[in-house]
C-alpha cells in the first residue's frame, strides 16, 4: 500500500483514502477553531489572541506553540518585549512576497522564537 503525507500534518494516510471528502476531513481535523474575544476600551486584546490572530495561526500545533509562548511569558521565563519583537519581525518578514506568494507569519515566528528562547535556556 502506498502512503502519502497530508499537507502540513505529519500523519501518513493510505493513498486510496486521499480522495474528495476524506482529505477535507483529515485536513479539517488539524485546523484549530479560533476563539478570540473582541477588544474593548476597558479590556484590551490578550497576548494569546494577538499572537494567534496576528500570526495567522490555524493549525492545532501552531496554536499550541502560541499557548506555550504565552505560558512562558506569564511564568516570567520569557520577556514579553522579546516576544513582541519576534512577533513584529515575523509579520514584516511575511509581508514580503516571494515567487508571487505571501506566507503566514507563524512560519517565521516559530523557529525565531525557539532560537531566542533557547538563548535564555527556555524550552518551547
Amino acid at each position: 500500500m502506498r502512503f502519502i503525507r497530508l499537507l502540513t500534518c505529519s500523519t501518513l494516510v493510505p493513498a486510496a483514502v486521499v480522495s474528495g471528502r476524506l482529505v477535507k476531513r483529515a485536513i479539517a481535523a488539524e485546523v484549530e477553531k479560533i476563539d478570540a474575544a473582541p477588544a474593548k476600551p476597558n479590556r484590551p486584546i490578550t497576548l494569546r489572541d494577538r499572537l494567534v490572530i496576528g500570526l495567522e495561526a490555524r493549525l492545532k500545533t501552531e496554536v499550541a506553540f502560541v499557548d506555550a509562548v504565552v505560558a512562558e511569558v506569564q511564568a516570567g521565563h520569557l520577556p514579553q518585549r522579546l516576544v513582541d519583537q519576534t512577533f513584529f519581525w515575523a509579520r514584516k518578514r511575511a509581508a514580503i512576497i516571494r515567487n508571487g506568494r505571501s506566507n503566514r507569519p507563524i512560519i517565521y515566528f516559530q523557529p525565531a522564537m525557539r532560537a531566542r528562547a533557547n538563548q535564555l535556556h527556555v524550552a518551547l
